[in-house]
């Protein structure tokens, strides 16, 4: 018995990390899925993830009393923050992604998987 069972009581959903036997083999494999879906998820996690943490950076910074360049330099710096953390995203926006993608796939075919089981339940 668990500690938690007391408190929390089953839940009836199927796990996303087991694989439906009825399925289809390109659904069961989330592998498969195309390099740019994979591509555009990574600039996409690891961008936001990059952009969050220069505005955090930023944000902590006290600007100086004199030779402050004022709006010009802040739209400079957004730029900036913005170019370099969309290079981070695609040179080593990878760490962030590979397992979320891999979480992300699964689901997509879990969903992918219960469709076809109500469409064929549908048709029956």
């Amino acid at each position: 018995m668990s500690p938690l069972s007391g408190i929390q009581p089953s839940i009836n959903q199927p796990s996303l990390t087991t694989n439906d036997t009825n399925a289809p083999a390109q659904l069961t494999q989330p592998q498969k899925s195309s390099p740019e879906m994979k591509e555009a998820f990574q600039d996409f996690v690891a961008g936001t993830f990059y952009k969050q943490m220069f505005k955090a950076l930023r944000s902590g910074q006290n600007k100086p009393a004199y030779f402050h360049g004022g709006q010009a330099e802040e739209l400079f710096q957004s730029h900036m923050d913005q170019q370099v953390s969309e290079d981070l995203a695609k040179n080593q926006g990878s760490a962030f992604s590979d397992t979320l993608f891999s979480s992300f796939a699964r689901q997509m075919n879990a969903v992918s998987v219960e469709s076809l089981n109500v469409s064929s339940s549908a048709t029956s």
